[in-house]
């Protein structure tokens, strides 16, 4: 093949791919209804439009630091639909990831093949694509730890470099400003670097040194968050999820989490498919094992503490370990595509049988979603319970329709997440003149005399909330809306209960 020709194909192949994965994630993008965290996060943002002197920071009082809510803010302005918005972001994101992720495989010094690859199955491997596709601060996260990994492989072929120490600081300091769990990467950045520096002990330590540096620099770029007063907040929510180390050892707490690593490993074998598992595993038996082990090694690493101190998992928390089992799986590719031509043969058949198990998810995201094959907590929380928005949007129609004629209170359930900052997510920037949201917490057993006092102001009051936590009496009130979940799953309901606040 003329040279010409073979650089024309070299730079069109990518770009087909990279086409490939925008329409996959920009197609049907809000066919999955909001989910409670990307609510919080784009209402968060919204209240930064409103009054940034007083919400700039607002995400510290939660726990979050704030680059990916900061990063929200403009989208909004740019699309009408404020989930697309919001979700588009984390398209971008993904977008950036894939092309990063084939700069990690050329600083490993595999053939552009190979890079092609990477960007592959970082576009349309389940857990990959599913990340890419909400509004959620895990892609952005990973995306900045594979920017410091990066930097990182360089330093490993050029230790003590300023500038690279310094992006690599930079990097490490937007993962810190995105989500505080980036601490847990460090060691995985240092295990990568001893593995793969070459020579003797004395340059491994300058390149962990020259690691270390930039990770310094980050993690000085985080603590200027101590300049403001919230700064104590961000680690006052870490016990929600995790247990302490005094609980762990001294209150031998690792008993209850022990059980739950075989889970916790169902969420690697559905979401990186069985077929990659399998083909990571057998890199360590060739040539470039010990560049494989290291990858497998660093995401033991970060995932680690989580398996051990985890008090409340789900499948997302693992995220970054896409990246370092990403890698193993190229790296492992690579060595088997250089043996007898039946272990090549077998290499592409897992890699089609990868490409067919993720279709099988891609395609029920956009068009199927009680098709997804989520593992169990994810169905949980994307489709069957308070946290799955079925409902919002069709809400906010109502709402907004009805408020055009008279004034109405809409009374959600919750104070925060779906409800009812989903729904305040969607009437962000609208004609509120008639038409008044507040939450009232859940379950709701009874309305208060202050919420019946506000009610009677309203011409019309609904009160919408989900039809496992509206204990209530409500066979005098009127179902005016309801949206019910997959699998039987409880309903989104919308009441109307004027008639029930006029007798009162």
């Amino acid at each position: 093949m003329p040279k010409q020709v073979k650089n024309k194909l070299y730079l069109l192949i990518p770009c087909l791919i990279l086409l490939l994965i925008m329409i996959l994630h920009l197609l049907n993008l809000t066919a999955l209804p909001v989910f409670a965290d990307e609510s919080i996060y784009i209402r968060w943002a919204q209240l930064i439009i409103d009054d940034a002197q007083q919400y700039l920071f607002f995400s510290l009082n939660d726990g979050k630091t704030p680059i990916f809510i900061w990063l929200l803010v403009p989208w909004q302005f740019i699309f009408s639909d404020q989930l697309f918005a919001g979700r588009f972001l984390a398209v971008i994101t993904g977008l950036f990831q894939v092309l990063v992720m084939g700069k990690i495989v050329q600083e490993l010094n595999l053939e552009k093949k190979y890079q092609y690859l990477a960007i592959l199955i970082t576009g349309l491997l389940p857990f990959w694509f599913f990340h890419h596709h909400l509004a959620l601060m895990d892609g952005m996260l990973t995306l900045f730890l594979s920017l410091t990994l990066w930097q990182t492989l360089r330093l490993v072929h050029k230790p003590c470099s300023k500038k690279t120490m310094l992006l690599n600081g930079l990097f490490f300091g937007g993962a810190m400003l995105t989500k505080i769990p980036a601490l847990l990467f460090i060691p995985s950045l240092l295990i990568i670097s001893f593995f793969l520096t070459k020579g003797k002990l004395n340059s491994k330590c300058k390149t962990i040194f020259s690691v270390l540096a930039g990770i310094s620099f980050g993690l000085t770029l985080f603590l200027l968050l101590k300049l403001h007063p919230a700064f104590s907040q961000l680690f006052s929510r870490g016990g929600d999820f995790l247990f302490s180390l005094r609980e762990i050892f001294v209150e031998q707490k690792w008993q209850e989490t022990l059980p739950n690593w075989p889970t916790y490993l169902t969420y690697f074998t559905q979401y990186f498919t069985w077929p990659l598992i399998l083909l990571s595993l057998l890199g360590l038996l060739f040539d470039q094992r010990k560049k494989v082990f290291a990858f497998h090694l660093s995401w033991i690493a970060f995932a680690f503490p989580i398996f051990i101190m985890g008090r409340v998992v789900y499948p997302r928390y693992f995220f970054p370990v896409s990246l370092p089992f990403t890698l193993a799986v190229i790296v492992s590719i690579n060595s088997l595509l250089k043996q007898k031509l039946w272990l090549k043969i077998f290499t592409w058949m897992l890699l089609a049988i990868t490409l067919i198990q993720s279709a099988l998810f891609i395609h029920p995201l956009l068009f199927r979603l009680e098709k997804i094959p989520f593992v169990s907590a994810d169905r949980t929380q994307y489709l069957t319970e308070w946290s799955a928005g079925f409902g919002v949007k069709e809400t906010v129609n109502l709402l907004q329709e009805e408020s055009k004629t008279h004034n109405v209170l809409a009374l959600s359930e919750g104070y925060f997440g779906t409800l009812p900052d989903g729904l305040l997510m969607y009437l962000h920037r609208q004609n509120l003149e008639n038409l008044f949201v507040i939450g009232i917490g859940q379950p709701i057993f009874r309305l208060k005399p202050e919420t019946i006092e506000l009610a009677q102001q309203y011409d019309q009051t609904l009160l919408i909330g989900n039809s496992h936590r509206l204990i209530l009496d409500l066979s005098d009130a009127e179902l005016i809306l309801e949206t019910c979940r997959p699998f039987n799953a409880p309903c989104h309901q919308v009441w109307d209960i004027t008639g029930l606040i006029s007798d009162r």
